[in-house]
């Protein structure tokens, strides 16, 4: 049987061998990318869960700039290392190692880990600036993957015109060209877009993140020295440095623009929500029933016409005995499945928080079972318990309705900062403090009249998803002068 010089392994041609060699490279060229790719994902999954656990401690945030650039500081660099910390070990766990080092995979991708923090707090303020923060994630992951999964070099197709089948066809785009690939990139865009409009950053943001993707995938491909200005020759300190400063920025909002009116919290009380609104978001809340007190011999009520304007000479006290309730948008008030506890917010038992990042709303409603006429008094106190240590200023806005005349409006009362939840800092071990807040009555031309008080807590924002640890104890109906 005769062999072929091209089949022959005697033979000098070495054609046959360079055949096997090429194509085995090219399948230890596909495993070292499914590894890759498998790094890359695990890393950025573990880094923005880092992003998500560095920014709940609200003792972390302070008002004084050095401190605000540490702390933006620790979070990226807690982030960053965490996203390390998973890549060396899947590095080592995958059978087929990538043809990248681990050190440069790491040196890569934080070029887009840097700036998780940026976007898990602005996701948190419910901020369109969000939309930036996942470009910058997108273009430091896009970029951080093309040197370590660089683009094959494709021959530029060529087709005669005078042979080809179809010629009505001749000269169109194939399937992979950059025009399928545009229009794409511009159908992710405007789904971003429609999101945003009706308000769903969050999702809105996952297609935007795609489109950006693809587009910069695409670019580095065709031009891999934007991929290696982005990085830089060394580890990526611009980015770094970049992701320092606009973290640092993000947080003002949540510290200093507490002094500089970037957030004021009391300068407006929420509208009112419709008594028949129910819980509809999976969040069932929890509501709060003072513990009974134990009997006390107390003074007589007053009867009903003392409540009247010319009748009214003396303050009324009225103890606070009502619900606290919390819940979440776009809930309006606790679901029929609420937990119902008898205990108050400063007990050092309780702690309601949100499950997730959104705000975690807290009223505490009192019920007078008799009307009163607004033109009785001109102030109301509210006497409080603060035992909050948490940094951030807690504001206590007062809403006057009649449950029995749903058509009336309800009287809102300019909030009220409490004064002690505006140091900065406050001692770990500072004891409970007795505050009260005067909230005036604003001169009406009609008469009125209302038997519920709500008080609504405005919470600054770095700590929105804790209840406020203040328990209110009682009214004072102040009469006119």
């Amino acid at each position: 049987m005769h062999l072929t010089p091209a089949l022959n392994p005697d033979s000098g041609d070495s054609r046959p061998r360079a055949i096997l060699s090429l194509g085995a490279g090219r399948h230890a060229g596909a495993r070292s990318a499914r590894s890759t790719w498998i790094i890359a994902i695990a890393a950025f999954l573990f880094a923005d869960l880092a992003a998500n656990l560095v920014s709940l401690s609200p003792r972390w945030y302070s008002s004084n700039w050095l401190m605000l650039t540490w702390q933006s500081t620790r979070m990226i660099a807690l982030t960053a290392g965490t996203g390390a910390s998973v890549v060396w070990f899947v590095w080592g766990a995958v059978a087929d190692k990538p043809f990248a080092r681990a050190a440069t995979i790491v040196r890569n991708l934080s070029a887009g880990w840097v700036f998780l923090p940026c976007y898990v707090l602005l996701y948190e303020r419910d901020s369109p600036l969000l939309f930036l923060a996942t470009v910058l994630i997108t273009l430091g992951i896009a970029f951080g993957l093309r040197p370590l999964l660089p683009a094959a070099a494709q021959p530029v197709p060529f087709t005669n015109s005078e042979t080809a089948i179809l010629r009505s066809l001749d000269g169109l785009p194939p399937r992979d060209s950059p025009l399928v690939l545009a229009v794409w990139i511009a159908i992710l865009a405007q789904v971003a877009c429609i999101l945003a409009a009706a308000g769903s950053l969050l999702l809105g943001s996952l297609p935007l993140s795609a489109a950006v993707f693809l587009f910069a995938w695409r670019w580095s491909a065709f031009d891999p020295r934007i991929a290696q200005w982005w990085i830089g020759p060394h580890p990526p300190l611009r980015p770094a440095i970049a992701a320092i400063v606009l973290t640092a920025l993000v947080l003002i909002p949540f510290t200093i623009g507490q002094r500089f009116g970037f957030y004021v919290a009391h300068q407006a009380a929420p509208k009112p929500p419709p008594p028949q609104a129910d819980a509809s978001s999976g969040y069932f809340g929890i509501i709060l029933y003072p513990p009974p007190k134990k009997k006390e011999i107390v003074a007589p009520q007053p009867h009903s016409d003392s409540f009247a304007s010319a009748a009214m000479t003396k303050p009324i006290m009225i103890p606070f005995d009502g619900p606290y309730w919390y819940f979440k948008a776009p809930a309006r008030r606790p679901g029929d499945k609420a937990h119902i506890v008898r205990a108050l917010p400063t007990d050092a038992n309780v702690n309601p928080r949100s499950t997730n990042y959104e705000p975690l709303q807290m009223e505490a409603h009192q019920n007078l079972g008799l009307p009163v006429s607004l033109a009785c008094c001109g102030e109301i106190d509210l006497a409080l318990t603060n035992a909050d240590t948490r940094p951030g200023i807690i504001s206590l806005a007062l809403v006057l309705s009649d449950t029995a005349s749903p058509g009336k409006p309800p009287v809102l009362l300019r909030a009220q900062p409490v004064p002690s939840s505006e140091l900065d800092p406050i001692p770990d071990n500072r004891p409970p403090v007795k505050e009260t807040l005067h909230f005036a009555i604003p001169p009406t031309h009609t008469p009125s009249s209302f038997n519920q008080i709500t008080v609504y807590f405005l919470l600054a924002p770095r700590h929105a998803r804790l209840g406020a640890k203040v328990s209110i104890d009682s009214f004072e109906l102040i009469p006119k002068h």
